[in-house]
């Protein structure tokens, strides 16, 4: 064990690195306030020397230091502790917005919540290795910008498996990866300009769904579901001039039935109507 002017004690025994010793030593002292603002720290020549370290290893001390902004340097001042707050003064940390523009964005915690997949029965592993592999596939490739519709494979792969679930012939050049339903959505609300106009959601629905359609403008028009779906008739009935509707395709929420023919049974009739003006645009909100 050895000491220096600044109380700075290394041990040569330990399996940590001589230069983070050195630099959780003065960071500490920095932190606790045994070092003010402005103390000149010795060049690191002379704290190698004192320490009898390396002087390329009190260098990457003073480096890291640097990089965290604990210390400043400069020719004529040297190294010096650069103001910061007391460890004490942590910030708080941020309270929920209170309005309703968020209020229906946020669920309570504990089990079973809207939206959020269970994550004991998610396959990390699998998944890290496979987001490994792509990632160096990617690194491997020719760097270049990326097509602002998504992946082609992936966009492949959707179109394929929109074919078999859903029985919808698209290709891909048509399919468009977004940042999750939500970023969908707002693609298409942006493109067809619906602000005002109505639109058809399942009541019961899915509570940040229908705060997104608010937050576009649009008037939104409660539709009864059933064991298929969304009641087209009940819709009908009610409002047919709606130019969008919200549906659920296979698992509604937050009734967590399991529709046994997603996409059919009475909403397709509907199309009919669609092709008729009444209904412009259908949008299956889908977690597959």
């Amino acid at each position: 064990m050895s000491k220096n002017r600044l109380n700075l004690t290394i041990d040569r025994t330990a399996r940590v690195p001589l230069a983070q010793q050195i630099y959780s030593g003065i960071a500490s002292a920095i932190h606790n306030g045994v070092l003010p603002a402005g103390y000149r720290l010795p060049s690191w020549i002379d704290l190698a020397a004192q320490l009898g370290v390396s002087r390329g290893t009190v260098k990457t001390a003073y480096e890291r230091l640097a990089d965290t902004q604990q210390v400043t340097t400069a020719r004529a001042k040297g190294t010096c502790v650069a103001g910061v707050p007391p460890a004490s003064t942590a910030a708080a940390p941020a309270a929920r917005p209170g309005s309703s523009l968020y209020r229906d964005f946020f669920f309570p915690d504990g089990h079973f919540r809207m939206g959020i997949p269970a994550s004991d029965a998610f396959p990390s592993p699998l998944f890290a290795r496979l987001f490994a592999a792509s990632a160096r596939a990617g690194m491997a490739a020719r760097q270049c910008y990326a097509d602002p519709r998504g992946e082609a494979l992936f966009r492949q792969e959707i179109a394929a498996q929109l074919a078999l679930s859903r029985g919808i012939t698209c290709h891909p050049s048509r399919v468009f990866i977004t940042a999750g339903f939500t970023g969908a959505l707002g693609v298409i609300l942006h493109a067809l300009a619906l602000c005002g106009k109505t639109c058809w959601v399942e009541n019961p629905g899915f509570p940040p769904a229908r705060r997104a359609l608010e937050l576009a403008g649009m008037a939104l028009l409660p539709v009864p579901v059933d064991e298929e779906g969304i009641n087209v008739s009940a819709g009908l009935q009610a409002g047919a001039g709606a130019a969008l509707a919200l549906v659920t395709p296979g698992q509604q929420a937050p009734l967590v039935c399991r529709y046994l023919s997603p996409g059919a049974g009475s909403f397709w009739p509907g199309l009919s109507v669609t092709r008729a003006g009444l209904l412009k645009m259908i949008i299956w909100e889908t977690y597959s």
